[in-house]
């Protein structure tokens, strides 16, 4: 079933997610990676995704990304509509010029640091609903935000099954040992104490492969969600647990994208109907 949120509950809601990208902009800028901070760069890799190759075929990137201060301005105009799209939270043509900004970022920076970074990516899903022009949109593409966030984590773990690597002994070994190498390397590396833990238990393989064994069913649960909404918030603490252990075990972090589970947020449920305007709209 969708439920309808009202003019009130969409205004909150766009408040919060945007917040939240101002907040994943500026730790982009503190780790130098806005456009401008690029300094020129020249190689890409797009793949065969279309919509990539279609946004260099424009010139904006190469413009945003060859010319100082067009990547300036670039930064500017993003940090800008972001910001307004918060302070008019009702004005949906701030939210199209975020969200067409945002994409653009994305797909630049994912272009130039050759992968898709899936920190931020997972964003553009919940960015879309606040882009529809009625109330009726805006709650079937927001609940069709919740089906991306399931598929991005069940398909991940179909991945995983089908590639063989829950079966691989020694791969979550690997990735411990691949993600701390460089700071054990340095001469003046003082391990904290959960590294000191991460590092003591790669002499105990089989804990490593069970552990394999649990991220991926942690992932593989989510299938859930597609049959029915009972779980959603269950499915919402296991996605921030296992992001919490991804961090601690290969230092792997994507807080970036922790708010896509707002999706899975009973708020039929939770909140009074009379204050936040959520009733149902069909079944």
């Amino acid at each position: 079933m969708i439920f309808q949120f009202n003019d009130k509950s969409r205004s909150i809601l766009t408040r919060v997610v945007f917040s939240w990208v101002l907040a994943v902009l500026i730790y982009q800028w503190s780790a130098s990676l806005l456009i401008s901070q690029l300094e020129s760069p020249v190689l890409i890799r797009t793949d065969i995704d279309l919509t990539y190759w279609l946004l260099h075929w424009t010139g904006i990137v190469e413009l945003i990304s060859q010319h100082y201060w067009a990547g300036i301005t670039f930064n500017f105009l993003l940090f800008g509509f972001t910001m307004s799209a918060i302070v008019w939270s009702s004005k949906r043509v701030l939210a199209i010029a975020t969200t067409l900004l945002f994409v653009i970022y994305v797909i630049s920076l994912n272009s130039f640091m050759n992968w898709h970074y899936h920190n931020i990516i997972t964003l553009l899903f919940l960015l879309l609903p606040f882009c529809t022009k009625s109330i009726k949109q805006f709650s079937i593409y927001f609940a069709g935000a919740r089906y991306a966030l399931l598929y991005v984590y069940a398909s991940a773990a179909i991945w995983k099954l089908s590639r063989g690597s829950v079966f691989n002994s020694g791969q979550m070994q690997w990735l411990i040992e691949h993600n701390y190498v460089d700071r054990m390397a340095e001469k003046d590396f003082n391990p904290s104490f959960l590294e000191q833990l991460m590092i003591s238990m790669l002499d105990h393989p089989v804990l490593m492969d069970a552990l394999l064994i649990v991220g991926i069913a942690m992932e593989a649960v989510f299938i859930v969600g597609f049959f029915t909404r009972k779980f959603d918030v269950a499915l919402m603490l296991i996605g921030i647990i296992f992001h919490l252990f991804t961090t601690i075990l290969v230092d792997v972090s994507f807080i970036q994208l922790w708010i896509i589970f707002i999706t899975l947020i009973p708020f039929q449920k939770w909140i009074d109907a009379n204050k936040f305007g959520v009733k149902k709209i069909f079944t």
